[in-house]
């Protein structure tokens, strides 16, 4: 199963960065059809079939761990730009 494993650094207070990620996680459920979930105050589950993941916030930096089941994976690159891009616009 192909996995996306992406980390960005960012100086973002609790706050602000709670926000850019709830307008990540909305921009991943309009284009992909995940649905986002969160854990708790620093840890939002992302799913649909053939999707799974989560996004950890950190206090200097944010993860994104994906796995991609077989059909997904021949997204693997596309998603994995995006997410990255998305990333480096908003927390950087």
């Amino acid at each position: 199963m192909p996995n996306i494993s992406l980390r960005q650094r960012h100086n973002k207070s609790p706050e602000e960065l709670r926000e850019l990620i709830k307008l990540m996680a909305t921009k991943l459920e309009e284009r992909y059809q995940l649905k986002a979930r969160w854990l708790n105050n620093d840890a939002v589950e992302v799913a649909r079939p053939g999707i799974n993941g989560r996004i950890t916030l950190g206090a200097n930096e944010v993860r994104v761990e994906i796995k991609l089941g077989l059909m997904m994976s021949a997204f693997k690159s596309t998603i994995e730009s995006e997410i990255s891009r998305s990333m480096a616009e908003k927390l950087a």
